[in-house]
């Protein structure tokens, strides 16, 4: 069903689920007016792209550990392994990634080393205002 959206006489705006053979308009939840349904923005989703055999084996030829998160999409301040992490979860291979970070700890743990810190960013902005 889709998302309609209508306007009472008085000017509130509001959406309503329905059905396109439902009976008659809504009335207002704010003031219980009369509405009209108005035109609104269309959003229409396609399903997610359908990779080929050579697409899905390149990608799992890549090693999740090193994929990259662009910087405008790392929310703020956020260190490289959590946007490596990020990237891994967005692509479905998240699992992946924690059992190989963990891996990698327990390797560094068994030879006596010390776990390797992350650097932080510096965040070029304050929340602020």
């Amino acid at each position: 069903m889709p998302i309609y959206e209508w306007q009472c006489g008085t000017g509130h705006l509001f959406e309503v689920l329905m059905s396109s053979s439902a009976s008659g308009p809504p009335r207002c939840p704010d003031c219980g007016a009369k509405s009209q349904r108005v035109f609104s923005t269309v959003a229409i989703h396609g399903s997610a792209p359908i990779l080929t055999a050579s697409e899905r084996a390149a990608d799992r030829a890549v090693d999740v550990t090193n994929l990259k998160l662009p910087t405008a999409m790392r929310l703020c301040a956020m260190d490289d392994y959590s946007a490596t992490r990020l990237a891994a979860h967005k692509l479905g291979r998240g699992n992946e990634f924690d059992d190989k970070m963990a891996a990698r700890k327990e390797r560094q743990a068994a030879r006596g080393e010390a776990p390797k810190k992350a650097l932080a960013r510096k965040s070029k902005h304050s929340h602020q205002h």
